[in-house]
């Protein structure tokens, strides 16, 4: 018959993840899509600034396009989360600074 032995439980570590910034970096604004024309409608893959529901800039990429009756929306996946967004054309923007002094309601 074997002999049980008792054996302390050993602490498993957990792997430290580096933290990331949330700011928005040169290189993503770079990579932004600048229209000409500001009314005309993103296409899939671009990259642009949208304004959330509580009023803070986000970068995000175009994942979809899609018509409504009030104009186009699109489906954003925001690129620090990875959350995917649904958001009307007129809260989208080629920069930050369109957004300034412009709240949701």
């Amino acid at each position: 018959m074997p002999i049980k032995r008792k054996t302390k439980q050993t602490k498993k570590e957990k792997p430290k993840l580096p933290r990331t910034s949330r700011k928005i970096t040169k290189k993503q604004k770079a990579s932004v899509t600048i229209r000409e024309d500001k009314n005309a409608p993103y296409k899939k893959g671009d990259y642009c600034f949208y304004l959330t529901k509580y009023n803070k800039t986000l970068f995000a990429e175009v994942y979809s396009v899609h018509e409504n009756e009030d104009g186009p929306y699109y489906v954003l996946v925001e690129q620090h989360d990875c959350k995917f967004v649904t958001v009307e054309h007129k809260w989208c923007a080629d920069d930050e600074k369109a957004f300034k002094g412009i709240k949701r309601k």
